[in-house]
């Protein structure tokens, strides 16, 4: 405890007493039920939380009306409060006080989508109908019930939603709103209806209840909110009886700050809640992709914030705390910051998960399926990336008597690849993977082929192929040639500052391949048939950094290649978009044109093992999140 002393000091919030310094933030998990109901699934999900020792748990935004919230908890009726009071009960038992976010209306990005004013959605286009002052009212009077039934429910406080872009933070923002009643203008204008909405609460809760306000603090555009507008906006709601503060960046126009993907850097908002910290006396909260317990209390240490919140690492690892508590740091598996968790909730209904936790949402039954199994068999992994490492750590937890071969000489796999300095969490991913490996009964084997018949001599009674993909290689004249080299090579190898290279392939590799290169002084060419580079990239935040990366690194784009003829000491022949043929000059051709998967072994065993799974790239070319669920779902068919 000694180690991490700031983050493990006791807190306060208005009259609410802390544990430790720890909020686990809202985020939406469509675990409630299509009418807003708790699920058993929902309260499993956060008890695991609690257990693992977080003081505050804020639950995810929830709606006074739950009409076009399908799978959002609904505060609309007496009726919810048997559920939420198993939920709040739940929660207390597993160890810590709970406090549930209120919305208003998801803004431009709601089904029935309502604005400040008439200003089009950057992403979607769509514009709201300009909200009304007896919308207004209508909504100050369902949030005050709202909060009303919470605190009946036994909620420890409410959150007040004013962030991630919408209706709250559309009125914050001058951005959005261009009104010239009394809830535009100045900051008290755009401030007015949060205050309102405090007030709302205020008349049911009373004045002791504690009461946060989530805040979009600066806009991360020009022209938006700023950090001086953040303190003025603290100030005003710290003078309308908030208790505290909890800070997040980014609107609709700069999502990706809603939840910091893998290259925006570490503590990402501290910059804000330490400027408003030093001018307020109520508690500031900060967000943004803390994920390291060292950075959470020197972020505690230095005075930036008086408590972090720490979401997706938490969902990454439910015990993050209780590791960091008794110095296992090297235990804790440690969130990539894919964001694949936040854009499935924004695209689909369906439950969200974590790319490398595959019991999140199912929590129960994980637990369950990784109880100690009355028949151990004698298992072989056959592959040593996520998915294997994930297959055989999953068997073993389970009591199998488990071996992992792997034919190179270090295991990672496809994670090896990681090697953009952005990417330093998903190397911390894979080294966590190889530590439990190493502490684990796993027998590992490196530079071990497996064939038919090394696996028939082994003598497995169960066989996981998790082999991978190779790449897919395009045969034309040249491809062979001493010029050429695959996307492994161009990773792994020197790079020669002022060569002229081609990268053949605009997916999410040959984007990545092409800044890497790049960046490292080489003159890059991107040759791809699509019309535009990271076709296949459907995260809108990550597709908006990989265009970034080729532009500020000077990345030249060729794109609609019709035909790729041959390749020659001089380069790449090709007919271009306009069907003329020519050849574009450089010393050396990158090939990122796509995986296959590895099916050989997995065909040849089929008929001669007496249990096979496959797990990963070897079924189909996917991303981490597919390997690492597929190791772990076979381990747990065993």
């Amino acid at each position: 405890m000694a180690l991490f002393r700031n983050l493990f000091e006791p807190g306060t919030i208005g009259k609410m007493q802390l544990k430790n310094r720890v909020i686990y933030p809202p985020m939406a998990t469509h675990l409630a039920t299509d009418e807003g109901d708790v699920t058993d699934l929902l309260i499993d999900y956060y008890v695991a939380r609690a257990k693992g020792g977080v003081g505050l748990i804020v639950v995810e935004g929830s709606f006074p009306n739950p009409v076009g919230h399908a799978r959002r908890i609904a505060l609309d009726g007496a009726n919810r409060l048997p559920g939420l009071q198993r939920f709040v009960e739940a929660v207390h038992e597993g160890g810590a006080k709970i406090v549930i976010e209120i919305n208003t209306h998801m803004g431009r990005q709601d089904k029935f989508p309502l604005s400040p004013s008439d200003v089009p959605h950057p992403i979607t286009g769509r514009r709201g109908r300009p909200i009304t002052r007896d919308d207004i009212s209508s909504m100050k009077t369902e949030y005050g019930n709202a909060a009303r039934i919470a605190k009946e429910a036994g909620f420890d406080g409410i959150m007040i939603h004013g962030a991630t872009g919408y209706l709250v933070a559309e009125f914050l923002s001058p951005l959005v709103n261009k009104r010239t009643d009394e809830y535009g203008g100045d900051v008290r204008g755009r401030a007015r209806f949060g205050v309102e909405l405090v007030g709302a609460a205020r008349e049911h809760v009373g004045p002791d209840y504690p009461v946060i306000f989530r805040l979009m603090s600066h806009d991360r555009v020009e022209g938006g909110v700023s950090t001086a507008d953040a303190i003025a906006f603290t100030r005003i709601f710290q003078e309308n009886g908030v208790d505290a503060v909890d800070l997040v960046t980014g609107s609709a126009v700069s999502h990706e700050w809603t939840a910091p993907p893998y290259y925006l850097p570490a503590g990402c908002n501290t910059d804000v809640s330490e400027a408003v910290k030093r001018n307020v006396h109520i508690p500031v909260c900060v967000a943004g992709k803390i994920n390291d317990p060292y950075l959470a209390d020197r972020i505690l240490k230095e005075g930036k914030a008086d408590f972090v919140d720490i979401g997706r690492s938490l969902l990454a690892d439910p015990d993050f705390l209780k590791k960091a508590e008794e110095g296992r740091t090297d235990d804790i598996r440690r969130c990539i910051a894919c964001d694949r968790c936040g854009f499935a909730i924004v695209a689909s209904l369906d439950p969200f998960f974590c790319s490398v936790n595959p019991a999140v949402g199912r929590e129960r039954e994980f637990e369950l399926k990784l109880k100690p199994t009355g028949k151990k068999r004698k298992v072989l992994v056959v592959g040593g990336g996520p998915a294997g490492m994930e297959a055989a750590l999953t068997a073993d937890a389970r009591g199998h008597k488990v071996t992992l071969w792997e034919r190179g000489e270090k295991l990672g796999g496809a994670l090896n690849f990681a090697v953009m300095p952005c990417k330093e969490d998903v190397r911390a991913f894979a080294d966590y993977l190889k530590r439990q490996l190493q502490a684990s009964e796993v027998t590992v084997s490196l530079g071990t082929e497996a064939t038919p018949e090394s696996v028939g001599r082994f003598d497995p009674e169960t066989v996981i192929v998790a082999t991978g993909a190779k790449p897919f290689v395009v045969d034309i004249p040249g491809i062979d040639g001493p010029n050429v080299v695959g996307f492994a090579e161009a990773f792994e190898g020197s790079s020669s500052p002022g060569n002229k290279t081609l990268v053949w392939g605009a997916g999410f590799v040959g984007c990545e391949i092409a800044a890497f290169l790049a960046e490292k002084g080489e003159s890059v060419t991107l040759l791809f048939p699509e019309p535009q580079p990271a076709p296949e990239v459907n995260n809108p935040d990550i597709r908006k950094y990989l265009l970034k990366e080729l532009e500020e690194n000077r990345v030249e784009i060729v794109s609609g290649v019709k035909e790729f003829k041959r390749i020659t000491p001089k380069g790449i022949v090709l007919t271009d978009k306009t069907g003329v043929e020519r050849t574009v000059e450089a010393e050396k051709v990158v090939l990122a044109t796509g995986l296959r998967p590895e099916k050989g072994l997995a065909h040849a065993l089929r008929k001669s093992v007496p249990e096979l799974y496959e797990a990963g790239d070897c079924v189909s070319p996917r991303q981490i999140m597919e390997a690492v669920h597929e190791g772990a779902e076979a381990a747990l068919q065993i």
